[in-house]
């Protein structure tokens, strides 16, 4: 096999990963020694034999009609307590599942469920937003509907809590806050949609020390003091673009009074808390997740692969991603769990990107990787729910 040249970054491995249907993994690993080639059979699970995963349950949650071309789930799961899983999915049905998979109890939104849902260990409530525009307030034991709010808008993030407030944003472009024992509204900001196309998808919020800060598709970042919805500062991240400014993804915190921000055209931002001034940019282009685990930044785009910063922007090592959308990747240890649309599940190492394993439930994973402890849960597009010890 030829050798190919190494990317550009500190380790530079490219992954190969299987097809949609296929049963052998192809992994080239181009570092030190260019030209490694190995190859790793996968069984029926799509676990690779050596193992840092291990599949604890799976469960079918939705049945797609077999002439569904391409189908997608975008739900995520969360835990709760003593390891109950939570979790919605496109048939609109949100269950509560034991620790070995076992039903609990289930409940219907009016719609299909594309968010990950929030549980309070304080109330026993659970709060998850749906397709309907609703967001719902579920007690934990029995599943029974304590409350609903409606907006107009889909509602793909899990809320955040503030001192007895809910925050929360819907695709209206809009930012909520309600009372979180009773639904009842408290405040809202909201931003007009720019003319023409726009990306798909919002962001959720981030909460700081009583202050939230989210994007818009206007390309503005807003910080507002989470007791009453007053602004504090905004910060265009679109200036000099003309389209696609989008920001959707949720900030995140980096640390030393800093925020992590991106617009899809504009690249990545490190903005002050206080006044949202820019402290670093990274000009990467279509950046679709964005996560931080305090040590390094992690940013992923279908045209760039997946990329490693230090919290000075400064890149330590990129990977190729072979197809689709990549999601956010999430941290756990020594380890990082990265997913896409078009792909399953890879664990690499956080210090140098390199591949470790790869599941592969056929169809891609297009939700948020939910963990606790040692324990994470995928939804695939299949409508497969699978849960895995992870080896730390």
């Amino acid at each position: 096999m030829r050798c190919c040249p190494a990317l550009s970054g500190r380790s530079g491995l490219g992954w190969a990963l299987p097809g949609l249907g296929g049963g052998l993994a192809l992994l080239l690993l181009f570092g030190a020694g260019c030209g490694q080639v190995r190859v790793d059979s996968y069984g029926a699970e799509g676990v690779a034999p050596r193992s840092v995963l291990q599949l604890r349950w799976r469960r079918k949650l939705v049945h797609h009609s077999l002439f569904t071309y391409r189908p997608e789930e975008w739900a995520s799961a969360c835990f709760g307590k003593n390891g109950t899983v939570y979790i919605g999915s496109s048939s609109g049905r949100f269950l509560a599942l034991s620790p070995k998979g076992e039903l609990i109890w289930e409940m219907r939104a009016q719609g299909g469920i594309s968010s990950q849902p929030w549980y309070n260990p304080r109330s026993s409530l659970i709060y998850f937003g749906a397709d309907d525009g609703r967001l719902y307030a579920v007690e934990a034991a029995t599943g029974k509907v304590r409350w609903s709010y409606a907006t107009k808008g889909r509602i793909r993030h899990k809320p955040a809590y503030s001192n007895g407030l809910l925050l929360f944003t819907s695709s209206e472009n809009r930012i909520y806050a309600v009372d979180a024992l009773s639904g009842r509204w408290r405040w809202q900001y909201d931003r007009e949609h720019p003319e023409g196309f726009n990306i798909a998808g919002h962001a959720g919020v981030l909460l700081v020390e009583g202050v939230a800060y989210t994007g818009f598709s206007d390309g503005r970042v807003v910080a507002l003091k989470a007791a009453t919805g007053e602004v504090i500062w905004t910060k265009n991240l679109g200036e000099g673009k003309s389209r696609f400014v989008d920001v959707d993804s949720t900030p995140q915190r980096l640390g030393h009074g800093l925020i992590l921000a991106s617009s899809y055209s504009g690249g990545v931002f490190a903005l002050t808390r206080e006044g949202g001034s820019v402290s670093w940019r990274k000009p990467l282009a279509g950046v679709t997740g964005l996560s931080v685990d305090g040590t390094h930044v992690y940013a992923a785009a279908p045209t760039i692969g997946l990329i490693a910063l230090d919290n000075k922007g400064r890149e330590r090592w990129r990977q190729a991603i072979p197809s689709g959308l990549p999601l956010a990747p999430t941290s756990m240890g020594s380890f990082l769990l990265v997913n896409g649309t078009e792909m399953g599940l890879a664990v690499a190492r956080v210090r140098t990107g390199e591949l470790v394993q790869y599941f592969d439930p056929r169809q891609g994973i297009s939700a948020p990787v939910a963990v606790h402890r040692s324990s994470i849960a995928v939804l695939s597009n299949g409508g497969y729910l699978y849960v895995f010890d992870l080896l730390l």
